[in-house]
């Protein structure tokens, strides 16, 4: 399912200060926030996702609505996967590579033990045309953990779709990760602080967020994410979905 969403959504965290919603900065961009959903590598939504939202820091997100607004010249736009990520959401990607016995997926770059995704300055991400609404033949689908997603091992309509986008990105600041085709990184010199402030107002706050017990073992589920208002929601991040207070304070800092 393809959103294009202005302002909060239901639920939804506020917005960090100095931060950006993504779905803000052009009027046509395009999320599908798959990390909310089970339609992702782990096959479960990951721990932050409680609704699919899409934060950047400004200067990135200003960039990214620049870029945006280039394509739309040419007659594409920008459908974004991922943009900031909950540093409990990367963790929530290495417990599946322990339990399912994917570890080497860690030490091949395919998952981060940290990510840039986490200090709100990286964004995965693709084209589609404006004409039809339907995303552009990329050689494969976002998320493909294997060397065919090499930005450079396309050939023929992939290659060249690949391209546009690296280069729309580029003027822009961003940089490609030459493993994915979907990330990138504005600015990667630079290092602000990873942060993990859930995108659900009901989840636990930054520096309150404790792991699930046994997600690294064998056979664990990630828990679906209840459809109930925020003042009953029950959040995933507790052992067997324990109720935890809705709460709208970001926390203190991670250490």
């Amino acid at each position: 399912m393809l959103t294009a969403a202005w302002g909060g959504l239901p639920c939804e965290s506020p917005v960090p200060d100095g931060w950006t919603d993504v779905r803000t900065v052009a009027a046509g961009l395009r999320t599908d926030i798959r990390y909310h959903t089970p339609a992702n590598f782990t096959g479960g939504p990951l721990q932050g996702y409680g609704v699919p939202g899409a934060w950047l820091r400004a200067a990135p997100a200003a960039a990214l609505g620049r870029v945006h607004e280039a394509l739309e010249a040419e007659g594409f736009g920008l459908l974004i996967y991922d943009a900031y990520r909950p540093l409990r959401g990367t963790l929530s990607m290495v417990a599946w590579a322990k339990r399912t016995g994917n570890v080497a997926l860690l030490d091949q770059g395919y998952i981060a033990r940290r990510s840039n995704h986490n200090r709100g300055n990286t964004v995965d991400l693709t084209l589609f045309d404006l004409a039809t609404g339907e995303p552009l033949d990329m050689g494969t689908a976002w998320d493909t953990l294997t060397p065919a997603s090499h930005t450079a091992n396309a050939t023929g309509r992939a290659a060249r779709h690949r391209q546009l986008l690296v280069k729309a990105m580029r003027a822009q600041g961003w940089v490609n990760y030459s493993k994915e085709w979907w990330h990138f990184t504005w600015h990667p010199d630079q290092k602000p602080r990873a942060r993990d402030i859930p995108y659900g107002v009901f989840e636990a706050a930054e520096g309150a967020w404790v792991p699930p017990v046994g997600w690294e073992d064998e056979g664990w589920v990630a828990p679906s994410w209840p459809v109930q208002p925020c003042g009953g929601a029950v959040s995933p991040s507790r052992s067997g979905g324990a109720p935890t207070a809705p709460s709208t304070d970001p926390g203190p800092p991670p250490r």
